[in-house]
């Protein structure tokens, strides 16, 4: 061993070769059994792929970086489950992509936050992280309130993820489905107190509101 060893550290073209064919055996039996199976997660029947609006406010949360203080991955630990809920399932995250698992929390988990507050809440919150948390640490974000949500790529952002196999129907009115749930969202904020006209339906932060919402509520409608 050790003379061959010798050899191979005074041959770095052989070494070379041999460690790319390696690395692609190794790559090949990782893969193959995974290509075999149509689906090596177990499905989840309530799991479902984001609507129009929530696919945009999610790739809002993607573009302002909050998965940079925030994970949404619940781990299987009592101190997690008491303080966040149910522990994630793999299966929860098979719309995701990317996923936004996360890699610290500066700011508590969010894989469950859906449903926990009023629109409302969220909605100050944006704006003035601490109006609603008053040891935040957070920045607030109130330019959400200001710019109107481009949705001119929404349909198309549909078609790719259908390809990749979210099951949107390809007749899927992306336009008009966002502006319903917009509303809706709009709607309900007026009903919480919250000073906002109709043309809020338009801002990005209702898409970031519809987005959270969702956080974790498909496998608590799943255990209903």
């Amino acid at each position: 061993w050790q003379r061959r060893h010798r050899w191979l550290e005074g041959a770095p073209a052989a070494f070379t070769a041999l460690t790319l064919v390696a690395v692609a055996v190794g790559g090949i039996v990782e893969y193959v059994p995974l290509a075999a199976f149509k689906s090596n997660i177990p499905a989840i029947a309530s799991v479902k792929p984001y609507t129009p609006l929530e696919l945009e406010g999610r790739d809002i949360y993607i573009r302002e970086g909050c998965y940079n203080c925030h994970s949404q991955m619940v781990r299987p630990f009592r101190d997690e489950v008491l303080r966040y809920g149910e522990h994630s399932k793999p299966g929860e995250f098979v719309y995701d992509r990317p996923f936004q698992f996360g890699s610290k929390r500066t700011g508590p988990d969010l894989h469950r936050v859906g449903g926990k507050y009023p629109h409302f809440w969220h909605l100050r919150h944006m704006s003035d992280p601490k109006s609603t948390s008053s040891e935040s640490i957070m920045p607030a974000y109130p330019w959400l309130e200001q710019r109107d949500l481009d949705t001119s790529l929404t349909q198309k952002k549909l078609s790719v993820l259908r390809r990749m196999g979210a099951p949107y129907a390809p007749e899927v009115n992306a336009a008009g489905e966002l502006q319903s749930q917009a509303q809706s969202i709009v709607g309900e904020l007026q009903k919480q107190g919250a000073p906002v006209a109709a043309e809020t339906a338009r801002k990005e932060i209702i898409a970031l509101i519809a987005y959270l919402q969702r956080l974790g509520t498909d496998i608590k409608r799943g255990m209903q």
